[in-house]
């Protein structure tokens, strides 16, 4: 792996874990304190939207004596629950770059491969409306405005049946695609002969030469041809195609 290749999965790492440890940090230990000490989680969404300066927060707190902005400690919320996956996708696919060598995959293969990290993702957010973890009750979300009746973890049992339709077609295509590169694989090496096969994939004319035993099997005609001087003329070296090697002592020549 090249200096350019490395520095971008390191800063993926980084970015990934930064988001996670600072999802975490905001749903568990807080990023704002009220004037009694007391920590309250920031709600990202109003954050991102630009409402929630610290003057903006100041000011309700002193009208009303609450805000908006602010929740209790251990609630999540949708988005928690997608920038929690985003920076655990993010770690995770830099640590395997960077310690994997894994072949590169073809298309059909990744396409499979994004379509299950959709699938991982909404998977994670029903699973948080299963346990609550998407109110502030500590309850699932209703689906009876959804369905039109009452129906008990609907809106979760919904999301995990999508993430697994959508997992078990990325799962065919990375198949597919793995049967593709397999019949090529198969197909080039079907033309190579026995001795390529045994030196591998990097050999030289000599390599193979020695492999197949041809130095053995010289033209005697061609070898042993004298001109009206008495002098033969040799074969063209095979080794450097006649500019001359320590094969054939620098002559061009064999024989």
């Amino acid at each position: 792996m090249n200096t350019m290749g490395r520095g971008k999965h390191v800063a993926k790492l980084a970015v990934g874990l930064l988001l996670s440890v600072l999802t975490i940090w905001n749903i568990h230990i807080g990023f704002y304190q009220m004037g009694s000490g007391e920590m309250h989680k920031l709600v990202l969404t109003m954050v991102f939207s630009g409402a929630c300066s610290e003057s903006a927060i100041q000011a309700d707190l002193n009208s009303v004596g609450i805000s908006q902005c602010l929740q209790s400690l251990g609630t999540w919320e949708p988005i928690d629950v997608v920038l929690l996956s985003a920076g655990l996708l993010l770690t995770w696919k830099a640590l395997r770059s960077m310690f994997s060598s894994k072949r590169l995959l073809n298309r059909n293969e990744r396409q499979g491969k994004n379509f299950q990290r959709v699938g991982m993702l909404v998977a994670l957010v029903g699973t948080a409306d299963l346990f609550g973890m998407l109110t502030e009750n500590g309850q699932p979300l209703d689906a009876s405005e959804l369905f039109g009746f009452s129906f008990p973890n609907g809106v979760s049992l919904l999301l995990l049946t999508i993430a697994l339709l959508i997992s078990l077609v990325g799962g065919s295509m990375r198949k597919r695609g793995r049967g593709r590169s397999s019949d090529r694989d198969s197909g080039s090496r079907r033309f190579k002969g026995p001795a390529e096969l045994h030196l591998g994939g990097d050999f030289s004319v000599g390599d193979l030469r020695r492999a197949l035993m041809l130095d053995a099997f010289e033209d005697p005609f061609q070898v042993n041809t004298d001109d009206n001087w008495g002098e033969k003329v040799g074969r063209t070296c095979h080794y450097c195609n006649g500019v001359g090697c320590n094969q054939c002592g620098n002559s061009g020549t064999l024989g």
